[in-house]
């Protein structure tokens, strides 16, 4: 008797731990996106953020016939893919793709905000870069922080963030990128592009 008792009790410190940790996932609110959280529900997130440009379903290639590789075919994971754009951030104007996963709750976000050229390009790095540490010093669970290089020459910014009760960390990368594609340079299209997710 006394042995079922301490595991029932066991039990419900376990479920309650595991509410907790959902709980304080449903907290983690993304910087730039004042009213977004991780693992908001698709209905919540299209009541506060409205409707899409466009939502793409994804897919990835498989084979039929492992062994020999033969006969590939697409199939749907279930993620989706929300884009939107001209949307305001921090005075800025770009457009975003939010992802969702095979459940519909938001698992990562990711900005492109346009820029003239690539004095301008450094210029707005440097202030978001600046805006979004202010606003990761400001999450309401925020432990600590950690900066890192990150990009193609290393002349972006990650940082690993540790929240109170929450294992896993929120990374946010910030960084500047162009369209290799443009055949003159007057053509590249510089942007600055925002990565918020949570390491598994």
């Amino acid at each position: 008797m006394r042995n079922k008792i301490i595991n029932s009790l066991l039990a419900l410190g376990a479920f309650l731990m595991l509410l907790t940790a959902c709980q304080n996932v449903k907290k983690t609110q993304l910087v730039l996106f004042e009213s977004l959280s991780f693992n908001m529900s698709l209905k919540s997130f299209e009541e506060v953020f409205g409707e899409a440009s466009e939502v793409v379903e994804e897919t990835e290639m498989a084979y039929r016939d492992t062994w020999r590789a033969e006969d590939p075919y697409f199939y749907k994971t279930g993620r989706l893919f929300y884009d939107y754009e001209n949307i305001a951030l921090n005075g800025y104007t770009g457009r975003a793709r939010f992802t969702f996963s095979k459940s519909h709750r938001l698992e990562e976000a990711t900005a492109h905000i346009p820029v003239a050229s690539k004095g301008e390009q450094y210029v707005v790095l440097n202030n978001l870069s600046h805006t979004i540490k202010k606003e990761i010093e400001a999450l309401p669970n925020f432990q600590s922080v950690t900066t890192e290089t990150v990009g193609l020459y290393d002349d972006g910014y990650r940082y690993k963030v540790k929240l109170k009760g929450q294992s896993r960390e929120f990374w946010i990368d910030v960084y500047p990128t162009e369209d290799e594609d443009a055949k003159e340079i007057e053509d590249k299209k510089y942007t600055i592009r925002v990565d918020q997710f949570r390491m598994h």
